[in-house]
């Protein structure tokens, strides 16, 4: 009961962190994060336009109080540059899903009506499996994943969720 209390006190927190591009700086943000017990439920990074960056997408449950805290902490990490707190209402995000399904010649057409009724796209036809690829919010995801296991799952990968504040500003604060 007391996990249960502890897990409805949480905030869900979505951070973008502009950093740069070197080794052992996602090690510091993660490291960050377990060291207070928060989990992180989602992590993407990848280089920016500029290579001498990336930018790292984090979706965390914190206690709300606690949230200046940790973003001061990532703000004082080596090689940070900037984290901001992204406003869910005005994100503008995705996650990429890759997965593989049984698909004998009797089920194929069933698979693919899934498919296609998702949007998503068939990536690869082996002899008995469909692997496909969706892009889209996570809970677009999660209804995908939930229509594709009575096709029986044999694997899959998500790449978590990236996200960037709609509108003309930017991590950097400039308004272009």
């Amino acid at each position: 009961m007391a996990e249960e209390n502890n897990a409805n006190s949480l905030e869900r927190i979505f951070l973008s962190a502009l950093v740069y591009n070197r080794t052992g700086v996602l090690l510091r943000v993660a490291s960050l994060f377990a060291r207070r017990g928060y989990n992180v439920i989602s992590l993407t990074v990848a280089e920016t336009e500029n290579p001498v960056y990336s930018r790292i997408t984090i979706v965390s449950d914190v206690e709300p109080h606690k949230f200046l805290q940790v973003e001061r902490q990532l703000s004082k990490l080596e090689d940070v540059i900037k984290v901001v707190k992204l406003n869910e209402s005005r994100l503008v995000s995705s996650e990429l899903l890759l997965i593989k399904v049984h698909a004998t010649n009797s089920q194929r057409t069933a698979v693919l009506k899934t498919i296609n009724g998702f949007g998503a796209k068939v990536k690869d036809i082996g002899h008995t499996t469909i692997t496909a690829e969706l892009t889209g919010l996570p809970s677009l995801i999660d209804k995908f994943i939930g229509k594709m296991t009575k096709h029986g799952i044999i694997e899959l990968s998500r790449s978590g969720l990236t996200a960037l504040e709609s509108g003309d500003t930017n991590i950097k604060g400039i308004e272009e």
